[in-house]
């Protein structure tokens, strides 16, 4: 009997020294919702497909959080971009802390929502895909639109090469009805 209540004893014991010596006041955990691609599409403030070309250092907000800046080069978006080049930020503890690591020179499908300063946020639960790995979600997306990387500096948009063939063409047909009205005043 007394060898059972000290066995009991010896095993409370050790449960308890464990509890008390992995235990931590911080504690993180990162624990995702699934949805489907039109909820995400509904949920996050911008959509889009890109290339990582840039990846900023590192900044710390506090003892136990980092971010990083990543630079993408946007091929096409379906919501809340427009621009060629966009910055998006994530934590920098990888899943440990929920961030998501992107690497430079990859193809991406990323989801990221808009902070109270603008910043556009991702993380590991925004369900972010290698654009090779993201198949199912770009079907369901559809097209986008194409954002015109290879339009470079100097080199006419379409809209302007419209007006100066419509001034062009206006000032032919001007053009030909001067000259018939002093062909006919002639006359």
């Amino acid at each position: 009997m007394i060898k059972r209540i000290l066995s009991i004893i010896l095993i409370i014991s050790l449960v308890l020294i464990q509890l008390t010596t992995f235990y931590s006041s911080k504690a993180y955990a990162c624990s995702c919702a699934f949805l489907e691609t039109k909820e995400k599409l509904e949920l996050y403030s911008a959509v889009f497909e890109g290339t990582v070309i840039e990846i900023g250092e590192t900044k710390s907000l506090s003892p136990y959080s980092q971010v990083r800046e990543y630079t993408f080069a946007v091929e096409r978006a379906w919501k809340g971009v427009k621009d060629k080049e966009v910055i998006i930020t994530s934590l920098d503890g990888g899943s440990n802390s929920c961030g998501y690591q992107f690497s430079k020179d990859r193809t991406y499908l990323v989801y990221a929502s808009l902070d109270k300063d603008d910043t556009l946020l991702t993380s590991l639960c925004s369900n972010n895909l290698l654009s090779s790995e993201a198949g199912e979600d770009l079907k369901q997306l559809g097209t986008g639109q194409l954002i015109n990387s290879n339009n470079e500096e100097g080199i006419p948009s379409s809209g302007i090469l419209y007006s100066i063939f419509s001034l062009i063409l206006l000032l032919i047909i001007v053009a030909v009805w001067r000259f018939r009205t002093r062909t006919r005043t002639r006359k």
